[in-house]
């Protein structure tokens, strides 16, 4: 199944059976706010983003982790980012940690198929570093997820000299959104039945754009927020 993840500063998904938040990404209202603030002021807030949509809990949160090693010989650097890949692989599945790879898909990492990760310069000649990701479900609060995935950077011993760093921060992936697609759908029909009842039985919708993709933001610490870019219009009959 393919896992897509959201950037924390942008906006990254445990099993389809979570349960489901409010539907729209207002809906649990705004309480009071500073009239000379705008929206944008807002905690993730979005600018294009409609308001009808699916807000669910993340699936996993996912930290990015360089392993590097500066020793001067380019086959000991070798060895030593292997060796720490490799203690890391062998004391996930303990911690309740799984490694993976990958921009925007995620692909597991394995016994199988780590030494196969690529390295990249390290900012010095004689340093070399791989870079992977930590992911754990999302069961629970964003502290506890950050603080568990923490605490398994710690727990990754060195090799000579290769060590684990923690250069990015904690961020939120979504198994297959496009599975989300009719309940999205549904909700944007349901909104617009609604508006359109406001109006009276002389007029009735016109809607765009719900053919379009799914797209995604992070809304908090925990959840997503997936939508299709629909508009619609209420005309005369």
């Amino acid at each position: 199944m393919r896992i897509t993840f959201i950037l924390a500063a942008a906006a990254t998904f445990v099993a389809a059976s979570t349960p489901v938040a409010a539907q729209q990404s207002n809906s649990d209202g705004l309480g009071e706010v500073v009239v000379t603030a705008n929206r944008l002021n807002a905690p993730y807030a979005a600018r294009n983003r409609p308001v009808v949509g699916l807000r669910r809990q993340a699936d996993s949160a996912v930290m990015q982790v360089s392993v590097s090693s500066d020793s001067r010989n380019p086959d000991t650097r070798k060895r030593e980012i292997h060796a720490v890949i490799a203690s890391a692989l062998k004391r996930a599945p303990a911690a309740g940690i799984e490694l993976v790879t990958g921009n925007f898909e995620l692909r597991p990492v394995t016994t199988a198929n780590y030494k196969e990760l690529p390295f990249v310069g390290a900012g010095r000649v004689d340093t070399s570093r791989a870079i992977i990701m930590i992911k754990t479900a999302m069961s629970g609060s964003a502290v506890a997820a950050e603080k568990k995935l923490k605490a398994f950077i710690k727990s990754i011993p060195k090799s000579g000299r290769g060590v684990t760093e923690r250069p990015g921060k904690m961020t939120l992936t979504i198994k297959n959104p496009d599975q989300y697609r009719d309940e999205i759908v549904t909700l944007v029909a349901q909104d617009a039945r609604h508006n359109t009842a406001i109006f009276g039985p002389d007029y009735a919708v016109q809607v765009t754009g719900i053919d379009g993709q799914i797209s995604w933001s992070q809304i908090s610490r925990t959840e997503v927020f997936l939508y299709i870019p629909y508009r619609y219009t209420i005309v005369p009959k």
